[in-house]
This record gives structure tokens, sequence and C-alpha cells, in this order.
């Protein structure tokens, strides 16, 4: 993760369970800035509730929109290397 001062990739000093939250964590930066994460556990059944709240074709475009995001800088260089064939 990296610290939201400077950006720096930082490592995690401590972790600690919290009844509140399921993890909190210790963290510090290559440049000594310290900062808490809090990471909560989220059970299965709760996904699918918020999935057939929201329906399920509100679901799938958001499925769809994330296979979007892992195929784009895939097709960047697709494109990239098809107008630098057309060039030649």
């Amino acid at each position: 993760m990296k610290c939201p001062a400077c950006g720096a990739w930082s490592i995690i000093k401590e972790t600690r369970t919290s009844p509140t939250f399921g993890y909190r964590r210790r963290r510090e930066c290559a440049n000594e800035h310290s900062f808490t994460t809090q990471e909560l556990v989220v059970a299965q059944e709760a996904i699918d509730a918020e999935r057939r709240a929201h329906g399920e074709a509100n679901y799938k475009r958001l499925e769809s929109f994330r296979e979007g995001r892992r195929q784009a800088p895939r097709r960047a260089a697709q494109a990239a290397a098809k107008r630098k064939a057309q060039q030649l």
C-alpha cells in the first residue's frame, strides 16, 4: 500500500484484531510517515444480499466494468501496435 502523505510504498509494522473492524494495521513508509489502515471483513452472505438488492443486471455491469479495466492495458498495446503497423 502506498503512503497517503508522500506516495511511497509502506510496510506493515503491527497488526491487531479489532472488535469493530476486522484488522487494524500500523504501517510505515520509507520516508518514516506512520498511518493506520482498518480492514473490515464482510461475509459472503452480505455480498449476496447486496447483489440481490441492487439487481443482477447492475452486478453484471459492474463485473464487466472491472473486466474492461483489466483488459485496458492490453487493448492500448494492441492499438499502438496496429497504428505503428499502419505507419509503415
